[in-house]
C-alpha cells in the first residue's frame, strides 16, 4: 500500500472540534460504515495511522467526513479530512450531478454515467449522508427549475420506438425486482442507464416525446435506487434516489418526484433517521396529493404512518394509517387477495411504479403497530398482508414472513416461529438481496440459544446449506 506519511493536521483539528478521542472517532465512523452496507473494523489503533498520514482506500474517507458532519452539524467533505489519497483529482461525475435540486442545473445524464460506473467498480466511495435528506418540496424544486441542459448530440433524434422501449423496461425490472429481489437485477439496469438511457438524455427529441421518455427515465432511476437498497447498498441507493428527483423535476413529474421522496423515507427510516423519514415522507404525500388516485394517495399515506410511528408521534401514525385504510377501500375491496401485478396492467410506466394493494397496507399497518408496541396486532397484520399478498412478489413474502417470525419469538411462541421461519426458508434460495440475506443472519441468532428446540435445530441445520 503505497501510503503518504505526511501526519495529517486537518484530521487532528477535526477531533478536537468534535471533542473526540481517537476511540471516539474509531467507533462513530463504525457506525457509518455499518449504516451504509460497508461494515469496516476501526479502533484507537487505526484512527493514530490516519493521523499519522496513512491514507485509507475509499469509501473510509467518506465514511469518516460523514460521521464528523453529523456530530458537527455542518458538511465535511473527504478534503476537510485529509485523507484523499489523491487531493488534486477531480470530483467523479456520481458527486456533481444527481446531488442536489438546490444547486441550480443538473445534469442526470452524467450522473448516471457516474453511478454506472461505481457499480462496475463495486461499493461506492461515497458515504450515505444525512444533508442528502433535505430535499426541497415540489413548489419549491419546480420554481428552481432552469432550462434543460442542452443536448450534447444533435445528430441523434429520440424515437417513439425508443421511448416506448424504455416504459417496457420499467415493467421488466419492476417485476424481476419483485420476484427475485434487488441483488440479481441492479447491475443490469445500472448498465442500461448508462448505456442506453443516458445517451439518449443527450439526443434532440420532440418535447412531449422527451416529457415521455424523462418520466420513464424517472421510474427506472427510482428503481435502481430501490434495488440498491433492497441489496443493502444504501450510499448508491441514495445517489439515484437524487438523480431520479432531478429527472423528475426535469420531466416536470409531481407524481414521480412524490414516489422517490416516499422511497427515501422507507431507506432512511430503515436505517434509524427517523426524524428525517417522517419529514420526506410529508412532502412526498403533499407533492402528491394533488392529481392522485386513491390508491397512490394511499401508497404515500402509508408511508406517514410508518414514519410517524418511528418517531413516536402515534396520533399523526393513526391517522395517517385510517386515510390509507379509507383510500384503499376506495379502489378496491379488502375482502378478497389482490392477485394482479401493477406492472400486468395497462397502466403507463408512471402508475405502475409505487402500485399499492391490501398486502401492502398490512404491512405498513404491522410496522405502526409495532413501533407503538402493539405486538400482537403487528402479528396479526403480517398475517394478513401475507394473505393478500400476490403470489410472485416473493421478496416481500420473504421479508415479511421474517419479519412476523421474529415478533412471534419475541412474544414466547418458538413453535410458530419456527413454522414460519421455515417457510422463510422456502423462499429464500430463489433471492438476491440484502434485506433477506440480513434476514437470514438474524434467524441464525435468534434460533441459537433454543437449539435444544428440534424445530430450531432443524432450521439451523437447513440454514447451513445457505
Amino acid at each position: 500500500m503505497a501510503d503518504s506519511r505526511i501526519p495529517d493536521p486537518l484530521l487532528r483539528a477535526l477531533l478536537d472540534e468534535a471533542g473526540w478521542s481517537g476511540a471516539e472517532l474509531a467507533r462513530h465512523a463504525a457506525a457509518v460504515a455499518a449504516e451504509q452496507g460497508s461494515p469496516q473494523t476501526f479502533d484507537r489503533k487505526t484512527v493514530s495511522f490516519w493521523l499519522a498520514g496513512r491514507r485509507p482506500r475509499p469509501p473510509v474517507p467518506a465514511i469518516v467526513a460523514e460521521a464528523f458532519s453529523r456530530a458537527l452539524g455542518r458538511r465535511v467533505t473527504v478534503a476537510d479530512t485529509g485523507l484523499a489519497r489523491d487531493a488534486s483529482s477531480p470530483r467523479p461525475p456520481a458527486a456533481r450531478s444527481g446531488t442536489s435540486p438546490h444547486a441550480g442545473p443538473s445534469d442526470p445524464a452524467a450522473a448516471l454515467l457516474g453511478l454506472g460506473r461505481s457499480q462496475r467498480g463495486g461499493p461506492t466511495d461515497a458515504a450515505y449522508r444525512l444533508d442528502l435528506l433535505d430535499v426541497p418540496t415540489w413548489t419549491e424544486a419546480a420554481s428552481g427549475r432552469t432550462a434543460p441542459v442542452v443536448p450534447a448530440d444533435h445528430t441523434e433524434i429520440v424515437t417513439e420506438p425508443q421511448v416506448e422501449t424504455i416504459e417496457q423496461m420499467v415493467r421488466l425490472f419492476l417485476d424481476n425486482d419483485g420476484a427475485f429481489g434487488g441483488g440479481y437485477a441492479r447491475g443490469p439496469l445500472a448498465a442500461y442507464l448508462t448505456h442506453d438511457v443516458a445517451p439518449l438524455l443527450r439526443a434532440s427529441a420532440p418535447p412531449a416525446l422527451r416529457l415521455r421518455m424523462l418520466r420513464a427515465a424517472t421510474r427506472l432511476a427510482y428503481l435502481c435506487a430501490y434495488m440498491c437498497f433492497d441489496d443493502e447498498q444504501h450510499a448508491l441507493a441514495q445517489r439515484y434516489h437524487r438523480t431520479a428527483l432531478d429527472l423528475a423535476v426535469e420531466a416536470a413529474d409531481p407524481a414521480g418526484y412524490a414516489v422517490v421522496l416516499r422511497g427515501m423515507s422507507v431507506q432512511a427510516r430503515s436505517l434509524g433517521h427517523h426524524h428525517e423519514a417522517l419529514v420526506l415522507a410529508e412532502n412526498a404525500a403533499a407533492t402528491g396529493q394533488r392529481k392522485a388516485t386513491p390508491a397512490r394517495h394511499a401508497f404515500l399515506l402509508g408511508q406517514v404512518a410508518v414514519a410517524a410511528a418511528a418517531e413516536a408521534d402515534r396520533s399523526t401514525a393513526l391517522s395517517a394509517l385510517s386515510a390509507a385504510e379509507r383510500l384503499l377501500e376506495r379502489s378496491t375491496s379488502r375482502s378478497t387477495p389482490y392477485q394482479v401485478r401493477p406492472s400486468q396492467t395497462t397502466a403507463g410506466s408512471g402508475d405502475v411504479v409505487g402500485g399499492y394493494h391490501p398486502a401492502a397496507l398490512s404491512h405498513q399497518e404491522a410496522a405502526v403497530r409495532a413501533e407503538l408496541g402493539d405486538l400482537q396486532g403487528a402479528i396479526a397484520a403480517l398475517k394478513t398482508s401475507l394473505r393478500h399478498r400476490p403470489s410472485d412478489e416473493r421478496r416481500s413474502r420473504a421479508v415479511t414472513t421474517a419479519r412476523l417470525a421474529e415478533l412471534q419469538l419475541r412474544t414466547g411462541h418458538l413453535d410458530q416461529a419456527v413454522h414460519t421461519w421455515d417457510a422463510f426458508l422456502d423462499d429464500y434460495p430463489r433471492l438476491s438481496s440484502g434485506r433477506v440475506t440480513s434476514a437470514l443472519r438474524t434467524m441464525k441468532a435468534q434460533l441459537r440459544p433454543h437449539s435444544d428446540n428440534a424445530g430450531a435445530r432443524h432450521l439451523l441445520a437447513r440454514a447451513v446449506e445457505f
